[in-house]
């Protein structure tokens, strides 16, 4: 009784501050709005409350900028799995992109049908909207590039644009259904959506001289001309570790501060000068995020140390970090020498032996499986009441007279954004329905066509992905973070379908990459919006985007199969091509497609990975009912599933970055917020914005220009903030030797 109290004060009181606000301008809302731990109330001082329904955005300058820009994301997206390097495609850099070439356009074209009006920040968000979905449905051509490279089996043309627009769209008519809950709240604002909402608001504010405006650019410049610095000329700017320049012999050393390089170490306390490395997160992530990031950061680099010392797992035979499959003995393992016919062959596998991981990478895996099932219960338990007003309000079909939809508790649980939207009429959630039926039926038709993936298989992946949607959608809505869910449905399509590697791939294909699209459609409709874009625009935009992304990667994919096959089968590639991603999916269609019953069952080597589902759903019941019963005490901030995520966040990757972020986020979402207030919901999204884009840019640039993704190499001098690798170091001067 005294939380349901607590929490009935908390929107008395969040409704008054909403009625002080009514009516105020977002530099207004700004200058007084004091934003609390959760972060939700920065929406305020960001998205403007101002709108004119009547701006077009079905424009020509529309369809030529999202047709161009379009093709551009997709085919970076596509080329970018075949490459060493590989660089997500921005919509940071696309708005950029889109804003210069909507501005040109409105000059150079005439007035007119082709030029109706001013190019608005409308036109902006749905071009980048669907430019952003053509640069999606990637991981969708991985079992094909697989199928090739490994199986010698080859897609026809449609069937391989079937199987990646299918992944999108079953997500896109499952995000549409679920609308109610994972989009119209007020509370499912979408952080790390904030960022490129700024950029829109301020790139079309009435006066240039803004200071939002010119720190925007000014940010944006700066970061373009300094990125060369760590990421080309200086690489030991991507993290300095005073402890490896004091001593440059210690393998231990490496295993504890090094960081600048992949698998290198754990990278404590190494400063990042490098905002590739660091990210935004500490400047947009709200700070009870960070907060149970933090604290699983601090875990990580004492339990993995204490793994590899004690020898858990045989630790101590294996490298300290590495994802790879290795003998008892610690020599690569060669998963060919088990199989026959692509399948598991019984008698090779007892002369070969078992596969073994290093000890970090189990715990990766084990702690991944974890915050699975944490996210699972924690969501049922912190919003099972929201889920189930939104699941009645699918079934209804039904809005109050206000049009907040049926479920609601307050109107004010209603974003004031959709309120606005609701004067456009909404996409029928039959549009959804049969986007969704259509796409069902075309995955049945893929899993037909290839005689691998039974029916009742590809349902249960569907079901469990539509789940999922709902729980990572809601983590992504309310804290920024969703939990890998990749790896449980690798390990369930293992135990549910042994020895059959490409059901697994498929399995993993519908169920895992499902989820992913969705959430990032679910983003992209949140940002349509907050700039209230009439909803049928996004929902066509979102349609023709994926459609373009569908062709642009089958043809890219096609090519880069056929004229780099040698290259990509080899597991070093060369300078400018890399089949790591297909190898990496093939390898763990292999293990866990073929052996997640024999190491990962009770009595198997590695148990605990699956023992972990179990702890994982056990760990939020605690903090759950502590707050029920003690709700002053603060268990309410405890979120399992980020902690257990977090718990093994150093365990692959470059990972010197996390000392400056963690600094930036005790500045900003901390101190500024508390204390700097209204520059806090002025400029902090704007400036992550302005350095997310000159960092994409120039990392966009120097890739191709000469760090092989254009075919071109060229390699930087040696110098002191460039150590030559053959004199035995990495570039933070931790040793290379073992």
């Amino acid at each position: 009784m005294e939380g349901e109290k607590k929490d009935l004060e908390a929107k008395e009181t969040d409704a008054e501050l909403h009625s002080t606000h009514a009516g105020a301008t977002r530099d207004e809302i700004a200058e007084t709005l004091k934003v609390d731990a959760w972060g939700f109330d920065i929406v305020k001082a960001i998205v403007s409350a101002e709108d004119d329904p009547t701006e077009p955005v079905f424009t020509f300058r529309f369809w030529f900028l999202g047709t161009i820009l379009g093709i551009f994301a997709g085919s970076l997206g596509q080329l970018y799995t075949f490459k060493p390097q590989t660089v997500a495609v921005s919509s940071l850099m696309l708005s950029v992109f889109g804003y210069v070439g909507g501005l040109f356009l409105s000059k150079v074209l005439p007035t007119g049908i082709l030029n109706p009006s001013k190019f608005n920040k409308k036109e902006l968000a749905l071009t980048v909207i669907c430019a952003s979905t053509a640069g999606k449905g990637v991981a969708s051509t991985l079992i094909i590039g697989a199928k090739d490279l490994f199986f010698n089996q080859k897609y026809a043309y449609v069937d391989a644009i079937i199987l990646v627009m299918v992944t999108q769209f079953i997500g896109y008519g499952a995000v549409g259904l679920f609308r109610p809950v994972l989009v119209y709240p007020r509370r499912a604002f979408y952080p790390t959506a904030l960022s490129g909402v700024s950029l829109y608001e301020t790139l079309f504010a009435q006066n240039l001289n803004d200071k939002a405006f010119k720190l925007f650019w000014m940010a944006t410049a700066g970061l373009f001309f300094w990125t060369f610095m760590p990421q080309y000329l200086a690489p030991t700017l991507i993290g300095v570790s005073v402890f490896c320049l004091a001593n440059q012999n210690s393998p231990r050393f490496t295993q504890l501060f090094g960081g600048v390089n992949n698998n290198e170490g754990l990278g404590i306390l190494s400063i990042s000068f490098d905002w590739n490395n660091i990210g935004e997160d500490g400047l947009v992530y709200p700070w009870v995020t960070q907060v149970n990031q933090m604290v699983g950061m601090i875990g990580c680099v004492i339990i993995i140390p204490l793994l590899y010392d004690n020898n858990v797992w045989n630790a101590k035979s294996f490298p300290f970090m590495a994802q790879g499959l290795y003998l008892a003995t610690g020599k690569k393992y060669n998963q060919s020498k088990i199989l026959t016919n692509n399948a598991l062959d019984e008698d090779k596998y007892a002369a070969y032996g078992q596969p073994y991981y290093a000890s970090s990478w189990a715990f990766n895996t084990m702690m991944q499986n974890m915050s699975v099932t944490a996210g699972i219960v924690h969501v049922i338990l912190w919003h099972g009441s929201d889920i189930m007003a939104g699941a009645r309000s699918v079934i209804n079909k039904k809005k109050n007279a206000e049009g907040a939809p049926v479920g609601s508790t307050e109107l004010t649980d209603v974003d004031e954004t959709y309120l606005l939207t609701s004067v456009h009429p909404e996409v029928p959630h039959w549009w959804y329905g049969l986007l969704m039926v259509i796409s069902l039926a075309l995955g049945f038709y893929s899993c037909l066509r290839d005689d691998s993936l039974p029916w009742w298989a590809f349902i249960l992946t569907i079901v469990m992905a539509f789940f999922f949607i709902i729980v990572s959608g809601l983590l992504a809505a309310f804290t920024g973070f969703s939990p890998p869910f990749k790896t449980f449905i690798q390990l369930i399509g293992g135990f549910i379908l042994p020895g059959k590697p490409i059901a697994n791939m498929y399995f993993t294909t519908f169920g895992a990459n499902t989820i992913t699209e969705a959430v990032a459609m679910c983003t992209d409709l949140k940002v349509g919006q907050y700039m209230k874009i009439a909803p049928r625009a996004v929902f066509w935009a979102q349609m023709y985007g994926g459609f373009i992304g569908a062709l642009v990667h089958w043809v890219l994919n096609h090519i880069v199969l056929e004229q780099k096959r040698d290259i990509l089968l080899d597991p070093n590639g060369d300078n400018n091509w890399s089949g790591q991603n297909i190898i990496g999916f093939n390898t763990k269609a292999i293990t866990f497609g073929t052996l997640a019953p024999k190491i990962l069952a009770a009595g198997g080597t590695y148990e605990w990975l699956s023992y972990a589902f179990i702890v994982g759903a056990l760990l939020p019941i605690p903090f759950w009912l502590g707050h029920k019963y003690f709700p002053k005490v603060g268990f309410n901030y405890v979120n399992t599933a980020i902690l257990s995520w977090y718990f093994c966040i150093f365990t692959v990757g470059v990972n010197s970055g996390w000392t400056s972020r963690i600094i930036l986020g005790f500045t900003f979402q901390l101190y500024m917020r508390r204390y700097q207030s209204a520059w806090f919901n002025k400029y902090t999204y704007i400036l992550a914005a302005g350095l997310n884009a000159g960092t994409q840019l120039a990392v966009f640039l120097m890739s191709f220009a000469f760090q092989g993704a254009g075919g071109v190499t060229v390699d930087p001098p040696f110098w002191a903030l460039n150590p030559n690798p053959e004199s035995g170091v990495f570039s933070d001067y931790c040793t290379r030797s073992k």
